[in-house]
Order: structure tokens, then C-alpha cells, then sequence
């Protein structure tokens, strides 16, 4: 079941809630088999104009059925212009029996072309437990 208190990620603004979530097939039985969460899947950043266009997928457990996504990103850019990317999730700390892929799609602002990666994490309120995705940017 989700919880709505979820820590957030420290030094963090909230970009955006994702609403447009596109459930896929039924993974059954989980591919999962840890309690750690899945990092995000299939990760694409396209540059343009101003605008890095963000689309990714993520595994939920089936239990939980979800209608938004908050996403989150890190206040400062880290070393080679990586800016991190949090989607906040409330995951329980046990290995889903099913999973549901979730395609999220989301822009983020980038009118000085210093971001050069992003890294996307499935976030969880242990933080230590939420693993990340590097990805390039292309386009330009």
C-alpha cells in the first residue's frame, strides 16, 4: 500500500507531478528479487531548443496502483553538468510478488545547455535503497 509520508530527497524543488502514467503488461512473476527498488529503465533525454524531453520507465509493485508520480531535481548540477533527477515513490521495503512498468515522460528546463546527463533515481525514503540511471542528452 502507499504511504503519503514520503521524505523527500534533501536539496531538492519539485519539477513537476506526472499524471499522464502509462501502465504496461503485468511482470509476473516479479524479475524483482531484492527489496531494493529497480532503478529507472529505458531512459531517453533529448535536447531542444531549451528543453531537455524526458521519457523513462519504472517498476511498481502491482499492489499499488498508482494515478501520479512526483518528480523532483536536485537544486545544484553535480560535477560534468549531471543533474539529478528524483520520482518520488513511497516503495515498501519487500520483494513485490508482480510489478507494473510504468512510461513517465516529463521536460526539464535547461536554457543555459549546462545540464549534460541526468541521473534518475526511483526515490524511496531510505535513500540508501534508491538506485540511479545515468543517461546522456542528445539532440541540441
Amino acid at each position: 500500500m502507499i504511504s503519503t509520508e514520503v521524505e523527500l530527497p534533501p536539496n531538492t524543488t519539485k519539477l513537476t507531478t506526472v499524471t499522464n502514467l502509462n501502465k504496461g503488461a503485468l511482470i509476473s512473476p516479479s524479475t524483482q528479487t531484492t527489496v531494493t527498488p529497480l532503478p529507472p529503465d529505458n531512459v531517453t533525454a533529448i535536447q531542444s531548443n531549451n528543453l531537455i524531453a524526458v521519457t523513462a520507465t519504472i517498476y511498481i509493485d502491482a499492489a499499488d496502483n498508482l494515478t501520479s508520480l512526483d518528480i523532483y531535481t536536485a537544486n545544484s548540477l553535480k560535477v560534468g553538468g549531471i543533474q539529478d533527477v528524483y520520482v518520488v515513490y513511497n516503495y515498501e521495503e519487500e520483494v513485490p510478488l508482480a510489478l507494473y512498468p510504468y512510461t513517465i515522460s516529463f521536460n526539464i528546463d535547461n536554457p543555459t545547455n549546462a545540464i549534460n546527463k541526468i541521473e534518475s533515481y526511483l526515490w524511496d525514503e531510505d535513500p540508501v535503497s534508491s538506485r540511479g540511471t545515468v543517461t546522456d542528452i542528445t539532440g541540441g
